[in-house]
């Protein structure tokens, strides 16, 4: 006769070793299945603080274009873009709901995650860097929005953040000129951009700077550079220029002069693209590179001259919100992205054939929206399913040495920013 007691303590033995086989722990210490998702002891809790060593790369989601929050492994500190489209709610394509109501700004939103966020002793921004010049990237510019009584701009979108949180340097494709591909000083939002530069020169010391195409010395580590020498940005493209792959040699891709100013070429293809490595992991972001036009004008397809200099990635932030006529075959045959961050803010973003590229490109690629709205969730059909998340702020957290990165989604509807889903650790590349 089998002895009862031994039986059921072998039973139990027998699931203890099961659960260890299938159960493993992230860098917090918390239990995760092992296909890396959702890590219930996290939901409904405080972002654990960043840390010396970790790299935290926040997608800030306002519902009015984008931001992202980098935390860089000394604490260096740099914000890309400050979204602050005025878009009216009844859009012909229309925005979803302003985050985290319509009574608090985008650039305020912004400025109240950053605050949040960096603990740094000076609390301050070490960079701040503008992809492009359209109000979804930088703000709007409306006579109605508060002038800043010191400088004498309007606060919105960065210049709003910039009133609010002191920095050491911007940097932009233009500075100081703003003359490519036309003289662009007489329009109401770069006049008022290039009034704040000079009022942040004033207020802060901060220095401003065109961005230098090739190069990995102009965003660097500001705190403690010696100990992360495994850490580099690679400046990839900007104005229609891109890194060849060798040193810092650069190539233009653009017509020159009016054959150039002729065929209208859109803004999104002057767009600044970096690549960011901390030891095996990798990040691409690039404003709202992008295809349109190439039919006609070979060379408005921005994304196949990138695309021959960039190698796989773990993260990708989706160029031009994954809407149509981005993110093609050849960039992402090129990036293979695990993980794809897409700051969605239009009833059309994401585009399903944009998505259909990306799971092709790489079938078990992660796919992250900041927004969805219910019309899109109707047209994306059986992409919808594969979404890891589609509402909330979106946290990339690399740990010590840029082995392992996980993925943490955080409640936008107020300012507690607590957990709603957590996903990882997963394998840098």
């Amino acid at each position: 006769m089998i002895n009862k007691s031994k039986w059921i303590g072998f039973i139990i033995f027998i699931s203890l070793l099961s659960c260890t086989e299938n159960e493993k722990q992230d860098s917090t210490g918390n239990n995760k299945n092992e296909d890396g998702d959702q890590n219930e002891s996290i939901i409904g809790k405080t972002l654990p603080a960043w840390e010396d060593g970790y790299l935290d790369i926040h997608a800030i989601n306002t519902g009015r274009g984008e931001s992202a929050l980098l935390i860089l492994p000394d604490g260096t500190t740099m914000l890309i873009d400050a979204a602050g489209s005025l878009i009216s709610p009844t859009a012909e394509i229309p925005p979803p709901p302003q985050k985290p109501n319509v009574n608090v700004s985008p650039g305020l939103t912004i400025t109240n995650y950053i605050k949040k966020f960096i603990k740094t002793a000076s609390n301050k921004l070490n960079y701040i860097m503008l992809s492009h010049f359209h109000p979804d990237h930088m703000g709007s510019y409306d006579t109605d929005l508060p002038l800043n009584p010191s400088g004498g701009f309007r606060i919105g979108g960065v210049t709003e953040v910039g009133a609010n949180i002191a920095f050491d340097k911007i940097i932009d494709r233009g500075y100081p000129d703003y003359d490519f591909p036309t003289d662009m000083t007489s329009d109401p939002m770069m006049a008022n951009y290039i009034k704040f530069i000079e009022w942040a020169k004033d207020s802060y010391g901060a220095t401003a700077e065109r961005f230098n195409v090739g190069e990995v010395g102009q965003i660097v580590l500001k705190q403690n550079p010696l100990k992360y020498s495994n850490f580099q940005i690679r400046n990839i493209a900007a104005n229609g220029k891109v890194w060849t792959g060798t040193g810092t040699e650069i190539r233009n891709t653009l017509p020159e002069g009016e054959d150039l100013l002729s065929a209208n070429p859109p803004e999104n293809i002057f767009s600044i693209g970096l690549v960011l490595s901390y030891g095996k992991f990798d990040y691409f972001t690039a404003g709202d590179l992008q295809y349109n036009g190439r039919s006609t004008d070979y060379w408005k397809d921005m994304e196949a001259p990138v695309a021959k200099v960039v190698a796989s990635v773990d993260v990708m932030k989706a160029n031009h919100h994954g809407t149509a006529n981005c993110n093609g075959d050849e960039l992402l045959q090129s990036l293979k992205p695990n993980v794809v961050v897409t700051h969605t803010w239009r009833d059309i973003h994401p585009n399903p054939e944009t998505l259909g590229r990306i799971y092709n490109a790489q079938s078990s690629s992660k796919v992250f929206t900041t927004n969805l709205t219910f019309d899109n969730r109707q047209r994306l059909g059986a992409y919808l399913s594969k979404i890891k998340s589609t509402q909330g702020h979106i946290v990339v957290r690399v740990e010590p040495g840029g082995g392992k990165y996980s993925i943490y989604i955080l409640d936008d509807s107020n300012q507690n920013y607590k957990v709603t889903q957590f996903f990882g650790p997963y394998e840098s590349n």
